[in-house]
């Protein structure tokens, strides 16, 4: 491998890090270009998209090109972080090539949060939020029990390697039923609030935020995909939260 595929390469690889853990797509392309730039690449050409990237260097027949579809996966900020760092300490050349290869593989082994953490971080936020839209301490506790669950509940379901959709759907339809059966108890006042709080985990925050800004960077294709991605994930939240409100209010007895 000569010095330009391997520049290509690592480049890539570096792309790959950066659109699969969360970066936006413009951010990633002028990293990209940024970095193979500062590795000693005068031609560079790249294209990314939401779920691909495209590049070539060089404007010769028989120049190195690469073309990688980028799959969708649970999103690592700090990795994001961590390569833009990388690509701050090539631009100022304190790295070489061969240390870059490194530190980027390190990067990609960063773990993530340990489950503990994302079981009381998904709690808290659910009772936080239950709280801010109205509901009083009782529905809280319930919000923080739910979004417990909830946690526990997506952990295990990603052990199985289900689509992103058919989780949320799942994850919304427990957090409803979940809900539902706890304020049965007669414990809590709004249950509507508690469903709502324990929701907010699976909103698509990120997605819609990236589609908006993608968007207005003039990236249409890439906001397109990445707001559908929003709008569909959304509809299975409704769909699973309907579900069960739906099949209890067959139910005697049941007040939804």
């Amino acid at each position: 491998m000569n010095d330009q595929q391997r520049v290509l390469e690592f480049v890539m690889a570096a792309g790959e890090v950066l659109l699969k853990n969360g970066a936006e797509v413009s951010r990633t392309q002028q990293t990209m270009e940024i970095m193979a730039k500062s590795l000693g690449v005068d031609s560079f050409h790249g294209y990314v998209l939401t779920n691909g990237l495209f590049a070539s260097m060089g404007s010769d027949y028989g120049q190195p090109a690469q073309i990688r579809s980028v799959p969708a996966s649970e999103v690592h900020l700090g990795r994001v972080e961590a390569v833009n760092a990388l690509s701050r300490k090539i631009a100022q050349g304190q790295v070489s090539l061969d240390e870059a290869y490194e530190e980027l593989e390190r990067i990609k082994t960063m773990p993530y949060a340990p489950s503990r953490d994302q079981i009381l971080a998904c709690g808290a936020g659910s009772a936080c939020f239950a709280l801010m839209f109205g509901g009083i301490w009782q529905d809280g506790l319930i919000a923080l029990a739910v979004g417990l669950g909830l946690q526990v509940f997506l952990l295990w379901m990603g052990r199985w390697g289900l689509n992103k959709l058919i989780t949320k759907f799942l994850g919304a339809a427990f957090v409803a039923l979940a809900t539902m059966l706890l304020f049965l108890t007669g414990f809590g006042q709004n249950m509507d609030k508690a469903i709502i709080g324990a929701l907010m985990p699976l909103v698509p925050g990120m997605a819609l935020t990236l589609g908006i800004r993608d968007l207005i960077m003039a990236d249409f294709l890439s906001g397109t995909i990445r707001m559908l991605d929003a709008l569909l994930t959304a509809a299975c939240i409704a769909c699973g939260v309907g579900l069960i409100l739906g099949l209890a209010t067959m139910i005697p007895g049941v007040n939804v």
